[in-house]
């Protein structure tokens, strides 16, 4: 359950499967927001594209590896 924040609903699983070159760390992320569409365009989206790819550098930064 969110307490606060701009989502209604947010569930993120991680998963970790094995590769060729190491471990493959890969999200699902399904939300759902106080806005419509056009929020979703301009805002919501872009923010979590951000979350993601931020996390996406400090795992290649603290773990290393190949990008995928």
């Amino acid at each position: 359950m969110l307490l606060k924040g701009p989502f209604v609903w947010w569930h993120h699983t991680h998963t970790f499967e094995p590769n060729y070159c190491g471990t493959l760390c890969r999200d699902i992320v399904e939300y759902q927001h106080r806005g419509g569409p056009i929020i979703e365009r301009l805002l919501v989206r872009r923010d979590v594209e951000r979350i993601f790819e931020y996390r996406r550098q400090k795992m290649l930064e603290l773990f290393g590896g190949n990008e995928q």
